[in-house]
C-alpha cells in the first residue's frame, strides 16, 4: 500500500476515533453511546491492520467489539425502560474539567516532547499470526498454560456460584 493511502487511511481512522470517543463521553442516549464504543474499538482495530499486526486486529475485533461491546448492548436492552433513557448532567464543576483538560493536555506534550522515539534496525516479522503463535507454543508456554488454568478456575467458580444462587 503507497504512503498516501496509508496517511489517507490513518487519519481517517484518527477522526473516526476521535469522533466516536467524543460521542460515548457526551452522548445523552445510553444505547448510542454504546454503539459508538463499538465504532471506537472498530477504527482502534484499523489502526492493528495498518501497523500489519492482523491477529492484534483481528482479537481486537472479536474480543472487543464482538463481546465486550455486544454484551453492554444485551445489558442496556434486557434492562427494563433503560434503553430510552436520557443521560442528563448539569456541569456545575465545568471548571475542574476544564483546568483537569489544560493539565493532562500540558503534561502529554511535556512527555512527548522530552521523549527520544527509538527505531528498532530489526527488520518486521512478516507473518505475524505465525509468529506469535509460535512464541505462545516455545518461549511463552508457561504463562499461557497458567492463564487458561486461571480462566477455567473462574469459570468454574461462576458455574458454582450461579447453580447456589438458583437454587434457593
Amino acid at each position: 500500500m503507497g504512503d498516501t493511502v496509508s496517511l489517507v487511511i490513518f487519519f481517517a481512522l484518527a477522526a473516526m476515533a476521535v469522533a466516536s470517543a467524543i460521542m460515548v463521553v457526551t452522548g445523552r442516549n445510553l444505547f448510542h453511546a454504546a454503539m459508538f464504543l463499538g465504532a471506537h474499538l472498530l477504527s482502534i482495530a484499523g489502526f492493528y491492520f495498518l501497523l500489519n499486526a492482523e491477529l492484534v486486529g483481528i482479537l481486537q475485533v472479536f474480543v472487543y467489539v464482538g463481546g465486550v461491546v455486544v454484551v453492554v448492548l444485551f445489558g442496556i436492552m434486557l434492562t427494563a425502560q433503560i434503553t430510552n433513557v436520557r443521560l442528563t448532567s448539569a456541569m456545575e464543576q465545568r471548571w475542574v474539567t476544564v483546568v483537569s483538560l489544560i493539565g493532562l493536555v500540558g503534561l502529554l506534550a511535556f512527555v512527548v516532547r522530552d521523549t527520544v522515539f527509538r527505531i528498532s534496525e530489526m527488520a518486521p516479522v512478516e507473518d505475524t499470526t505465525s509468529f506469535i503463535g509460535r512464541l505462545f507454543m516455545t518461549d511463552y508456554i508457561l504463562p499461557f498454560e497458567v492463564i487458561s488454568i486461571l480462566l477455567l478456575a473462574a469459570l468454574i467458580g461462576a458455574v458454582v456460584i450461579a447453580r447456589e444462587e438458583g437454587g434457593k
